[in-house]
């Protein structure tokens, strides 16, 4: 982390006692109010989640601000004191630093699927729920989009699991080409994926699945494998007016997900891994 640099005042202007004193304590009151706006890790995660991860960076932080406080309430001085509490000014910022920054971990490995990089289950349904409220209050139609990725074990079964983890990669970056990055993607289990994505209408999907035809058919092309990727997918309108839950949302979708794969399976029984995506209906 860079280290910030504060100039000591020119000496032709010396520093008086209540100066000094008004400053401190200024400075201190703000850095006690910054420290207590940041959100408690209890927000984010349960306490047994982050308690062995966290103690020592809360334990420093503590320390340093009671460091703070005791030197803004003694008697002012010259120069010498006043680049002292500088310099502990910034080790408080040094380490809210530190602290933030595991708590951005800590919350990225949690939200995050580690083979894709997309959002895992956990963070798909937290940030969908928002994106839903939002949607309440905004009265702004959502479209939920519910995908499996067809043959995943028999590829697994004649290629390897690591050509089916490949297969996966491959179909979070088709995902990834097709949608916003304001949308919400995720595999939320080990073929299905989610996205939650803006407009409702009946053109916006249509146009939604041209783009997820056009992205799977450039994967198939450009990526040389033993196999294609096949999607089969399923979408749900959300409403404001009247507005479904997020599990009956995914429920509308998978079950027009499993309708559209259980037509291909009957008029296309041997094409799963070898196909190309979504045929559109």
């Amino acid at each position: 982390m860079a280290r910030i640099s504060f100039p000591l005042p020119p000496e032709e202007e010396p520093i008086h006692h209540n100066q000094v004193a008004a400053s401190v304590s200024r400075r201190s009151a703000a850095l006690t109010a910054a420290s207590s706006s940041w959100p408690a890790a209890s927000d984010l995660f349960s306490e047994d989640f982050l308690a062995e991860s966290l103690d020592e960076q809360e334990d420093e932080l503590s320390r340093l601000l009671v460091q703070v406080e005791t030197f803004s309430q003694a008697a002012g001085s010259g120069p010498e004191e006043l680049f002292k509490f500088r310099e502990l000014l910034l080790q408080v910022a040094h380490s809210v630093f530190l602290r933030w920054k595991v708590l951005h971990q800590l919350r990225t490995m949690a939200l995050t699927d580690e083979l894709t990089g997309l959002y895992n289950r956990r963070g798909f349904l937290l940030l969908a729920m928002h994106n839903v409220r939002l949607a309440i209050r905004s009265s702004q139609p959502l479209l939920l989009f519910f995908a499996d990725v067809d043959g995943l074990k028999a590829i697994n079964d004649r290629c390897g699991h690591v050509q089916g983890d490949a297969l996966l990669v491959g179909c979070g970056e088709v995902l990834k080409m097709t949608f916003r990055e304001s949308d919400i993607i995720a595999r939320i289990g080990g073929d299905e994926f989610a996205v939650l994505a803006q407009g409702g209408t009946g053109e916006a999907r249509d146009a939604v699945m041209q783009r997820l035809n056009d992205s799977i058919a450039l994967m198939n092309r450009d990526v040389l494998a033993p196999y294609k990727l096949s999607l089969s997918v399923g979408a749900a309108r959300f409403d404001p007016q009247n507005p479904l839950s997020l599990s009956e949302l995914l429920s509308v979708a998978d079950r027009e997900m499993m309708n559209r794969k259980r037509a291909r399976s009957a008029h296309h029984p041997q094409s799963y891994g070898r196909s190309n995506g979504y045929t559109h209906s």
